[in-house]
């Protein structure tokens, strides 16, 4: 198990940035709900700072959050519903979480593509209720915004500057569907937000949030990477310094 993939999300300094990010539309969580066979369990699967588990508390009768990240669950925890009496946060890989009876509904984002699929997938079929809701939710970044260009080139630049690697906006796409092996897909979303407003500084430090722009990746980099996003989107702000774009998110269900 890879384990070692994305431990940059266990620090305080993504942590602390990762509310810089826009939020999944509301129709996202409104789908989850509708499509859940029952709103008894639900299952969230590198829950992180429950962008998904605590909304969902209003929901169901029963959250587990697991997430490997103590950092992660602390924030999630101070946060609205954090604190929710139906929720149980747990700090744990999710290949290897300590779950219990069968859920109703299990949901995972981005984390879910750097899993043990394998070993993940054959302990949730045990954890599955017959009709159960298998939900994977994908995307928060800017959606077609006037500066996509610009950011194209920006990439192009700074990945393979910090990575090693050539800048591939389509990369590999076997990788980020590799999940798919192990479920029978049922229908596919793709949401756009409405409009979301942010400053500059703002949307600069949502980038340190994501594992290829951490600050600590970064180094002596750093300055010169804002200052250059600064000069980029600053002709894109409005009077108030502020930049305005959509997000896009794609829900897909499916069952195990």
């Amino acid at each position: 198990m890879k384990q070692e993939i994305g431990t940059s999300f266990q620090s305080e300094e993504v942590v602390d940035l990762y509310l810089y990010r826009p939020p999944y539309p509301q129709q996202i969580y409104d789908l989850i709900v509708s499509h859940s066979p029952s709103r008894g369990r639900i299952l969230d699967l590198g829950c992180g700072h429950g962008k998904i588990a605590r909304p969902m508390s209003q929901h169901f009768s029963s959250v587990t959050a697991v997430d490997p990240s103590a950092n992660m669950l602390a924030l999630g925890k101070s946060l609205e519903f954090g604190a929710a009496t139906n929720l149980e946060w747990v700090e744990s890989y999710a290949e290897t979480a300590p779950l219990t009876g069968r859920y109703d509904t299990v949901v995972a984002a981005l984390s879910i593509h750097w899993m043990n699929h394998e070993d993940l997938f054959a302990k949730l079929s045990k954890h599955l209720k017959t009709r159960h809701l298998f939900a994977i939710i994908e995307g928060d970044g800017a959606h077609k915004p006037p500066w996509e260009s610009d950011w194209q080139t920006f990439h192009e630049k700074w990945v393979p500057k910090l990575t090693g690697k050539p800048f591939h906006p389509n990369k590999d796409r076997s990788f980020w569907e590799k999940y798919l092996d192990y479920v029978d897909v049922n229908e596919t979303y793709e949401v756009v937000s409405d409009a979301f407003h942010q400053s500059i500084e703002d949307f600069i430090l949502s980038q340190h949030s994501r594992d290829t722009f951490a600050i600590s990746k970064l180094g002596n980099d750093l300055k010169s990477f804002d200052q250059e996003l600064r000069e980029l989107l600053s002709p894109f702000a409005n009077a108030n310094g502020d930049l305005e774009f959509q997000s896009y998110t794609k829900l897909t269900t499916a069952t195990i």
